[in-house]
Formats: structure tokens, C-alpha cells, sequence
């Protein structure tokens, strides 16, 4: 295994992403956002991991490293993963959920994401060396279900103390040959939305918190991958960075504490997948239904322009009236809308299996996969090589609420589409010799 790790701060006035509301340029750094890269090779099957403190990241930005690096490395395309953390104090990238244009620092920013993490994957290629690898597990409280229900009825954004909530917090533990170099692997799922809507400092929030604590107490690299986290908030949410360092300690002493007492051993297989597959876009159930949501939307608009609301607030409200608008136009004409195109993946690390898919995928959805897995250990992870946006389980749909009326493209099919091939792969995979 070789590790690099590299900065991706932006420079300070660059638009963020995460809170439409939000005035949209960055005032100042809080803590500077890492992206780190892990190659692993058995001799004969040779892979990428890398991770970024970002919110996410369009499919065809993670094309364009993937070639940077493939040309480096010769590692292949499909076998170079690119996540993103979903730090909610990060840049945007551009893709699905920009709220603003491509300002010139956004395409220059963009544009040096392309060589900064391709040259971490070369880096990273470049200092292989053997290594042995530990599975731990460990439980985490710092997140909540955020899918509340209001008095009259309603799905809001808020805290469901009784809803699903996933607290697993996996480790990968990687010591190398050169005994003073490991890394640490942690897989766990939860919202990195600890500093509130108003914040405009770039932070990596909570993971980023967490990474300092584990290099400080243990000296190792460390690569947060993000979970099933797509209904899942921290349990403290307020203005000021005092929520992430609080969650990111408690994080952090919780990995220290399982990374202990972990045995590494050798691993002789290393094996991975990529698929993608086509998922229906979202048509809200009914043209009638659609066409309610439409009026109801123009009419928020109208009052949005009125109030002289925010931009941002304004821009997305209009990208959401541009998907209800497609929808009812497929209904009115017959003709489907096209389909969604979502690269799942998996890795298998001995008897690790990793699946991950590029969206926001509700809790349940990633904990059944964890437990149908044929693996003895199985990572979860969500915004990995794109986004297609929020994947709610089939109920959500009918409750409605911000994550269903506000983010989601896809048709409630997603649900079932997604889990089934993470499954197929990785049994694939635990099948494979």
C-alpha cells in the first residue's frame, strides 16, 4: 500500500456549497480541507482510493482524474474511487446542486482538483510498500435521524430521536513495512452539517476534527469515507465551529480506542467492480400530484423574488421548477424522461468488502446492504464517483419532506436498484478465487 495526502483549501472569496440560504462566498479558512490517497497493488491487481473533503463531486470531474491519473499510473480507470467526505464548509465544484455559476476561481479550482488528486494518486503509487491489514468496529452517538415530524403532520428537517439511525464506525487498520507509517481507514455516517447554514468559513467540520485527534494519538494517515448518511444530522448544529470539534473528538477517541486493540495480518486478495446502471428519473407519482407541487413551487417563487430572498435560495428553487416541469411534460406527452446513470462499485480487501454508489443514500438503505453482505466486514459508502442526488428508501416518498420534494431525481425504483447491484457485486466479488 502507498499513501499520499495533499491540501485542496480553496482560495478564500471561491463560492460554497451545501446551503442554498447561505450568502454563497467563503469569508476565511476555519481548517484546511485534506484529500488523501491510498493505491493498493497484489502484484498483479493494482487500485486507487482517494478522499476528499468535499461535498461531492460530478461524474465527469471524477472522468477527467481518473484519466490525469491513469496516464501517471497506468492504473485503470475503473479501478481508481474517487468519494467525497460531504463536508457541507467546503467549495463548489460545479455539477447537480451548484447554486451559482462557474465563476473563474470555480474552473480554476476545478480545474487543479484534476492534478492535485491524480498526483496523489501517483505519489501514492510511487511509495508502495507491503503492508498488513486489521478490520475493527467501533459505535458512535454524534449523529440522529433528522427526519422529524412537525405537528401538523409534516416532514421537516429536525431530529428523530426514534427514527433509524446507523452508529457503526468501521476501521481499516494499515500498517506498512516501514513500521512508523500507518493509516487508518473509518467508515461511519453522518451528516458534516455540525456548524449550522450560516457558516462561511471553509472547514472539513467534524471528520476533520476527528483526522486530528487519530494522527495525534496514533500517528496515522487518516481517510474518512462517509456513509449512508442521507437522513442522519449531528445531534449539535450551531453557528460556530464548537459543534465539530466537540463531534469530531468523541469521533476521534472512539476510533483511538477500537484502533488499539486491532491485529493486522496479511492479505493475499484485492479485488474490485465497477457497474453502471440506469435509474429512472423522479416523476413525483402523478401528473396531478406533479402539477400540485409545480403551482405551489411558482407561487414560492414569485414570493422568493418579491421578498428580495436570497440568490441562492431563488436559483434553486428554479432548478427544482426545471425538474417538475420535465416531469410533467413525460407525463403530458408519454415520453419517459431519461434515465439516471449511477456507477456502483466494490472493492475487496480480504475480508473487507467496500460497496460504494454516488449519492445520498437514506440510512436503511446502507445498513442493509452492511448486513446482507456475504463479507465478515462490509463499508458502506456514499458520494463516491458522482451524485445523482438524494436516494430515499420507498416510505420517504410517500412522506414527502426536503430530502423527496426538494433534492431527489430519482424514482423511488433507486431504493431497490442500488442495494441490489452493491449486492450482486460484492457477492461477485466473495465468490471470486
Amino acid at each position: 500500500m502507498g499513501v499520499s495526502t495533499v491540501d485542496i483549501t480553496p482560495p478564500i472569496g471561491i463560492d460554497m456549497i451545501g446551503f442554498s440560504d447561505r450568502e454563497p462566498s467563503s469569508i476565511g479558512v476555519h481548517d484546511e480541507l485534506k484529500a488523501i490517497s491510498l493505491v493498493f497493488s497484489d502484484g498483479e491487481t493494482k487500485a486507487a482510493l482517494v478522499s476528499c473533503d468535499l461535498l461531492h463531486m460530478d461524474a465527469s470531474l471524477v472522468k477527467m482524474i481518473r484519466a490525469e491519473a491513469n496516464t501517471r499510473t497506468n492504473i485503470p480507470e475503473n479501478q481508481i474511487t474517487i468519494a467525497c467526505t460531504h463536508t457541507h464548509y467546503g467549495p463548489t465544484v460545479g455539477g447537480f446542486g451548484a447554486t451559482f455559476g462557474a465563476a473563474d476561481d470555480v474552473v480554476a479550482y476545478r480545474t487543479s482538483l484534476k492534478f492535485l488528486l491524480a498526483g496523489a494518486i501517483q505519489e501514492s503509487f510511487q511509495n508502495l510498500k507491503e503492508a498488513k491489514v486489521g478490520i475493527g468496529w467501533g459505535t458512535s452517538n454524534i449523529g440522529i435521524n433528522r427526519r422529524e415530524r412537525s405537528p401538523d403532520g409534516k416532514i421537516v428537517l429536525g431530529q428523530n430521536p426514534e427514527g433509524p439511525v446507523d452508529r457503526q464506525v468501521g476501521l481499516m487498520k494499515i500498517e506498512r513495512s516501514d513500521s512508523d507509517s500507518s493509516s487508518c481507514v473509518v467508515n461511519f455516517a453522518c451528516h458534516p452539517v455540525s456548524q449550522a447554514w450560516r457558516m462561511r468559513l471553509i472547514s472539513a467540520d467534524y471528520p476533520g476534527k476527528t483526522r486530528d485527534v487519530v494522527g495525534c494519538l496514533t500517528g496515522a494517515d487518516f481517510m474518512f469515507l462517509q456513509g449512508a448518511c442521507g437522513n442522519i444530522n449531528p445531534v449539535l448544529m450551531d453557528h460556530s465551529y464548537e459543534p465539530a470539534r466537540r463531534l469530531g473528538t468523541q469521533l476521534g477517541c472512539e476510533v483511538v480506542k477500537v484502533w488499539e486493540d486491532i491485529e493486522v495480518s496479511t492479505v493475499k486478495s484485492l479485488a474490485l467492480v465497477s457497474e453502471t446502471i440506469g435509474i429512472p428519473a423522479y416523476n413525483y407519482g402523478s401528473e396531478q400530484r406533479a402539477e400540485e407541487l409545480a403551482r405551489e413551487l411558482e407561487s414560492r417563487i414569485e414570493k422568493l423574488e418579491a421578498e428580495g430572498a436570497k440568490e441562492g435560495s431563488i436559483i434553486w428553487a428554479k432548478r427544482r421548477q426545471k425538474r417538475l416541469l420535465e416531469a410533467l411534460d413525460s407525463w403530458r406527452t408519454g415520453k419517459p424522461m431519461p434515465e439516471i446513470e449511477a456507477e456502483i462499485q466494490a472493492w475487496k480487501i480480504g475480508d473487507l468488502g467496500i460497496a460504494f454508489a454516488p449519492g445520498e443514500v437514506f440510512n436503511e438503505i446502507g445498513t442493509h446492504i452492511k448486513e446482507h453482505s456475504p463479507f465478515p466486514s462490509t463499508f458502506f459508502v456514499g458520494y463516491a464517483n458522482g451524485n445523482v442526488g438524494y436516494i430515499p428508501t420507498p416510505e420517504a416518498y410517500a412522506e414527502g419532506g426536503y430530502e423527496v420534494e426538494q433534492a431527489c431525481r430519482v424514482s423511488p425504483e433507486a431504493a431497490r436498484l442500488i442495494p441490489d447491484k452493491c449486492l450482486e457485486l460484492l457477492e461477485n466479488l466473495y465468490q471470486s478465487a
